[in-house]
């Protein structure tokens, strides 16, 4: 049999594109990572390089391969020890309904994005294009979840910096209980904002020359421009843009104020060396409340930092006019980067909390020491360490751990 030139192959196939309806042109620029129909036109006008031989392919293939594991791995512990740690001391402070709120929509972002991302790169499978119904719910979930996380950090910057600029309206608003109920307001915000996905998009099929049909979840027909065009931008916005700007106003302002408080309090710490006496538990409160702001600093700037590339990578896809093999690698190498860098943001906030906080540290060693302790001979846990760590630090015992849940804290927020 006489194989066919391959000038009358790519002939053949450009006009079976032009035989395509204009949905099935789109699916099919969506589906070879293009931007539009000349750039589709353009892949098939002559034989290209298989993007295998390109380096930029094979490490974007690498990283795909080998990075999410360890990722899902350290997300999934560090997120549930922040969420029980967070927990455990929810009826002491405001700000830790939100923190272990935000635990939990990061442990679901990485096990609905980056889980399903890791495993359609090993098998080939992804549950999103398996029913009309997973396709739906999948994208329902995976927008909001993420766009929640986000909008808890500016739940808890907003909290934050209300306890710092307005400290006699703080104790009026910063409420635990408030907190408990505002916790849950982004979050149906942004149920109520993407729940198009559950209509608007659809399990699709793509037209290809192998016997068995290939489903992928995309737009419906009636809402490609909505979803793939329209949406893109507005959801940059909800994700990366608008928390952007009040984040970096709210943290500007929250470091302005920090700096003021530093000042003030080493002049009144010099009035106090001169005898003329201050409050030092009123100073101990504010250094408490200020590691407290500056833990939540890292945790708001790691965002910016994290995600803020990938919004710029959809900006270069929106105004790339021309591709060829080798753009495409790179263009494909820098997504990922980007992608797992925005996953990345769900992931190593326990060790913020970590670097940061000391009680949080504290309470992680708690956990471990009740998971660890064996019971004594009057069936009580050994918990020697715990009680020696209870009595340390000074007299005032406004450092003391409490373990009786029935007891509530009636001190300012404290670190964590």
């Amino acid at each position: 049999m006489v194989e066919p030139e391959p000038d009358t192959i790519f002939q053949r196939i450009l006009y079976q594109i032009q035989q395509m309806n204009q949905d099935e042109r789109n699916l099919l620029i969506r589906r070879l990572n293009l931007s539009n129909e000349k750039q589709l036109l353009n892949y098939f006008s002559e034989p290209s390089i298989p993007l295998e031989e390109f380096a930029g392919f094979r490490v974007h293939k690498w990283l795909l391969l080998y990075v999410p594991p360890v990722m899902i791995l350290i997300g999934t512990i560090g997120n549930l020890l922040s969420f029980t740690a967070f927990r455990n001391s929810s009826g002491k402070v405001s700000t830790y309904p939100y923190l272990s709120a935000l635990a939990i929509m990061d442990l679901l972002v990485i096990y609905i994005g980056l889980l399903r991302l890791w495993v359609a790169q090993l098998s080939n499978f992804d549950i999103k294009d398996q029913t009309n119904w997973t396709c739906k719910v999948v994208a329902f979930l995976g927008y909001v979840c993420s766009d929640s996380s986000v909008w808890l950090i500016v739940a808890v910057t907003l909290e934050r910096y209300i306890a710092g600029c307005y400290p006699l309206q703080a104790a009026n608003l910063c409420r635990i209980r408030k907190a408990r109920f505002i916790v849950f307001v982004p979050i149906l915000a942004l149920c109520v904002v993407n729940s198009h996905f559950l209509w608007t998009v659809e399990l699709l099929h793509v037209v290809n020359n192998t016997t068995e049909p290939v489903y992928i979840c995309d737009a419906g027909h009636n809402f490609s421009a909505l979803v793939n065009d329209v949406w893109p931008w507005v959801d940059a916005g909800i994700y990366s843009f608008v928390p952007f700007v009040i984040l970096s106003i709210l943290n500007g302002r929250i470091i302005q104020k920090v700096c003021v408080a530093k000042n003030e309090r080493k002049h009144l710490l010099t009035k106090d060396r001169n005898g003329k006496g201050c409050n030092v538990r009123k100073h101990s409160t504010g250094e408490v409340s200020r590691k407290l702001t500056m833990m939540l600093l890292l945790v708001s700037f790691t965002f910016l930092l994290t995600t803020l590339p990938m919004n710029i990578i959809l900006i270069m896809t929106k105004s790339w006019n021309e591709q060829n093999q080798q753009q495409r690698a790179d263009f494909f190498l820098a997504k990922t980067v980007t992608e797992l860098l925005m996953y990345l943001n769900h992931t190593i906030n326990f060790f913020l909390y970590c670097i940061t906080g000391r009680k949080f540290r504290r309470q992680i060693f708690l956990l471990f020491c009740r998971c660890f302790s064996q019971p004594d001979q009057n069936g009580d846990m050994a918990m020697t360490g715990l009680r020696t760590l209870s009595t340390t630090k000074n007299n005032d015992s406004n450092i003391k751990v409490v373990y009786r849940s029935a007891i509530r804290s009636t001190t300012p927020p404290s670190s964590v």
